[in-house]
């Protein structure tokens, strides 16, 4: 957007409001209905040139979700991309997403490894979930961390005290010091309050992993799934974390099911997303939308994964080959 004329974005259908405080605008797909085709406008010089792009891997404007398989609305990304869209603050955004969509990766590979396994019948296939999931414990905490980086920003333009730039650093301090030494109202000191419990599971899981070289143990790969042990004679440091696994899911020889495990994680990362939105319209007064009739979907090849959290965690055995 850099060196567009403000002028330009007239041409854009979904901006109905232009910017003028600082912000600027989220370029993305839209759907034009007089030809049901998608376009996107970009900058050209000082110009907005239309072009034709269908969205893969990208948010795009709508005045409802276009496909219920496979998009998905998370308030944050909207309420963020419409309403508070500085550039620092975009830029963290996009960084959001992108940690977002890497969990949908993380849920397409399970069933990928499950169909090699079951083609194979080699369980060391399990190896291959091992390292996943030690790269997903690091990819939940860079979420938290960027929301806190999205929050510091926003908080920055209120002339209030300057916040930590780590999630830990302020959520670990007591609800009083949140309210006394950084002046923060009592929706945001809720959603740290609410998200503080989860948080710490997952931080202790990734930092043990990373700093004390922590094993995560076997991954026993069955034909209904991959599986953690959740033996009470040798406890497992991660299904010691949650309770997510009812008795007649538990399959012999206390096995429990990963998928379960990470469904849980993902669901509870994406009500906090929705939480922090609201605190956010709460405490910081939302500039005027730039868009007051479209909001901002995600699309992505795994992204419809995203939309059966709920069903892979209630019947956590899931084969997707039958």
């Amino acid at each position: 957007m850099l060196g567009v004329d403000k002028s330009e974005l007239r041409k854009v259908p979904y901006v109905e409001n232009i910017p003028l405080n600082g912000r600027s605008v989220f370029l993305q797909p839209f759907l034009d209905k007089s030809d049901g085709i998608f376009k996107t406008f970009t900058p050209q010089g000082k110009k907005l040139v239309m072009i034709f792009a269908e969205p893969v891997q990208a948010c795009y404007y709508a005045e409802e979700r276009i496909d219920e398989s496979s998009d998905i609305y998370i308030k944050l990304i909207d309420i963020v991309a419409r309403h508070y869209s500085f550039e620092p603050v975009m830029n963290t955004l996009l960084s959001v997403i992108r940690d977002i969509e890497n969990c949908s990766a993380v849920i397409e590979k399970y069933f990928v490894f499950l169909k090699t396994y079951k083609t194979e019948n080699d369980p060391l296939i399990g190896n291959l979930v091992t390292t996943d999931l030690e790269y997903f414990f690091g990819n939940i905490r860079s979420v938290y961390d960027l929301l806190q980086n999205l929050v510091r920003d926003l908080w920055k333009r209120t002339s209030n005290p300057e916040l930590p730039d780590s999630y830990y650093d302020l959520v670990k301090q007591d609800p009083e010091i949140l309210k006394t030494k950084y002046n923060l109202p009592e929706p945001l000191i809720e959603y740290y309050k609410k998200t503080k419990d989860f948080f710490f599971k997952c931080r202790r899981i990734r930092d043990n992993i990373l700093h004390r070289g922590l094993d995560i143990q076997l991954v026993f790969s069955t034909d209904d799934g991959f599986a953690l042990q959740k033996n009470p004679m040798f406890p497992n440091p991660i299904t010691l974390e949650f309770d997510i696994w009812p008795n007649e899911k538990v399959k012999k020889n206390w096995l429990v099911s990963v998928l379960a495990l990470i469904s849980h994680i993902i669901k509870t990362v994406i009500e906090d997303t929705d939480t922090l939105s609201e605190a956010l319209t709460q405490s910081i007064t939302p500039p005027t939308p730039i868009s007051a009739t479209r909001k901002l979907f995600l699309r992505g090849p795994y992204v419809h994964h995203l939309l059966k959290l709920e069903e892979y965690l209630e019947k956590q055995w899931v084969d997707l080959l039958h």
